[in-house]
């Protein structure tokens, strides 16, 4: 029964029309819950009560007698305590209530920094770690040696249990967290790429698929010829997400068999003529599914809620098979003439549904640009995600046209900026002026506060912003006509800002000039 159980019956119908008198709870915990409550009206009682559970359970306490032999203790840090009271401060309020982007630059810092967390703040770093699976490989190497012993002692913390700071590739590899294993890999495809898919594939058969899928992304690092046999046999795994992985990887190996194979196919449909202006390209569907397709994933059934007909449904399946550059080979095209040809074609919506699978899949920053810049009807609603996939300089290009131009309204520009922009990543100073002017010029007219839609995205901002562009936001006004919101609004502002000059402080941000 659970601890507060007692305190439901006076909770429920009232302290004054419930008149018995509170249960008693054993051991420790009952002992301060009399002491707290001793002498006290009814109500005071219950709220004394439940103010004594309440710490109770912060602390592990579970409301019956723990029998169970202690754990051993904690062993010593390897790593220095983060102890400077004027960066946990600002630290603390953003592992609490700061943006997922400041709290990610968190561990970052404290990484750069060779620092680990101290103990007080290791519940609250377990606890979301345990919410946001973004923040675990950035939280597990600033836990330290305590950190993980606490994970061990709580079940849904347990993600972060791994092994020791100073055990060797095999312990982590065997006993580490998911998080310590897969950053095991990318360090030693990083330096030996063989022994890296070796240990990967030894593993494989005893991994659930999701873990497969992750581990088998990471040999997109240094990716290789040598990789298509394992690539090629993962096709076939049972997990679904395991299959689309190494397909993907597969779309950045040309000259392998998967793709060779699928561009044999598609090379049937896509076929050119001479006119009077030059060699005329068409392209049409399937007209029947080819017995071999199983084996190569590609479905003959269409599925119920699928939008594409039959026809195109296969044609769709054999475009996101093919890589990008078969195109322009093909058909001596470039993307951006290969975009203008697609959408007069009868196949349009499946081409491009294709075309944009492959993009994400294996990047390829001339096909991402020539999208982005002819801005064909297709591709509206993933503009943001093919801005992801551009180098930093590159995407903030187009940012920069768009606020020269005003075609894309500030209120919805930022979200984009802010989506499409890493985690972990700042904008460069030229950007982050840019977009500080049109704020303070809003603020300044009044207008800015009720601008409930700006206004939300001002903390994270804030998070992403170079730092020589954070000063002026600690202007922005408050009246007091405004509302509480707009209050609550600001206090995370300067908060955010605080917290940032505290991460540079204690280790200075790798910045884009």
């Amino acid at each position: 029964m659970s601890a507060w159980a007692p305190l439901l019956p006076a909770a429920v119908v009232g302290s004054e029309r419930h008149a018995a008198p509170l249960a008693a709870w054993p051991g420790d915990v009952g002992q301060a819950i009399a002491a707290a409550t001793a002498g006290a009206e009814p109500a005071a009682a219950v709220l004394r009560a439940a103010a004594v559970l309440a710490a109770c359970g912060a602390a592990g306490a579970q409301g019956a007698r723990f029998d169970d032999a202690l754990p051993a203790a904690a062993p010593a840090n390897s790593q220095e305590a983060l102890t400077d009271p004027a960066q946990l401060g600002p630290i603390g309020w953003a592992l609490r209530e700061g943006a997922p982007r400041l709290q990610l630059a968190v561990p970052l810092a404290l990484a750069r920094a060779g620092r680990r967390f101290p103990p007080a703040l290791l519940p609250t770093v377990l606890e979301l770690g345990r919410r946001s699976l973004a923040l675990r490989a950035a939280f597990a190497a600033t836990l330290g040696e305590r950190g993980r012993w606490l994970a061990q002692q709580r079940e849904d913390w347990r993600y972060a249990a791994g092994a020791g700071a100073q055990a060797d590739a095999q312990t982590q590899w065997q006993d580490g967290s998911f998080e310590q294993r897969r950053a095991l890999l990318q360090s030693e495809r990083a330096s030996d790429p063989a022994a890296a898919r070796e240990r990967l594939q030894a593993a494989l058969p005893e991994l659930p698929a999701k873990e497969r899928a992750e581990l088998v992304a990471v040999l997109a690092q240094r990716l290789g010829p040598d990789d298509e046999a394992l690539l090629d046999s993962l096709r076939a795994d049972r997990g679904r997400e395991v299959r689309q992985a190494a397909l993907a990887l597969l779309l950045r190996l040309p000259q392998a068999a998967h793709p060779q194979r699928a561009a044999a196919r598609l090379a049937a449909l896509v076929t050119s003529s001479r006119g009077l202006l030059g060699r005329r390209w068409e392209i049409d569907a399937p007209s029947a599914a080819a017995d071999d397709w199983k084996a190569d994933q590609i479905e003959a059934t269409r599925p119920t809620h699928e939008r594409l007909g039959e026809r195109a449904w296969w044609l769709y399946q054999l475009v996101r098979q093919v890589p990008l550059s078969w195109w322009t080979t093909h058909t001596g095209l470039d993307a951006a003439e290969l975009l203008k040809w697609a959408a007069k074609t009868d196949w349009a919506a499946a081409l491009q549904r294709g075309w944009r699978d492959v993009l994400v899949a294996a990047p390829d920053i001339t096909w991402c640009e020539a999208v982005l810049d002819a801005g064909p009807a297709g591709w509206a609603d993933h503009h943001t995600e093919l801005l992801a996939l551009l180098p930093p300089a590159r995407r903030e290009r187009h940012w920069q046209r768009q606020l020269g131009d005003g075609s894309v309204p500030l209120d919805r520009l930022l979200p984009q900026i802010l989506a499409a922009c890493p985690a972990g990543e700042t904008l460069s100073a030229p950007l982050s002026r840019a977009l500080v002017q049109p704020l303070l010029a809003r603020d300044a007219a009044g207008a800015l506060a009720n601008d409930y839609g700006l206004r939300a995205t001002l903390p994270e901002l804030a998070a992403a912003l170079h730092l020589d562009a954070l000063a002026p936001l600690a202007t922005l006004q408050r009246h007091p006509d405004h509302t509480p919101s707009w209050a609550d609004t600001l206090h995370a502002l300067a908060q955010t800002l605080a917290t940032r000059r505290a991460l540079n402080t204690l280790a200075p941000e790798t910045l884009t000039p």
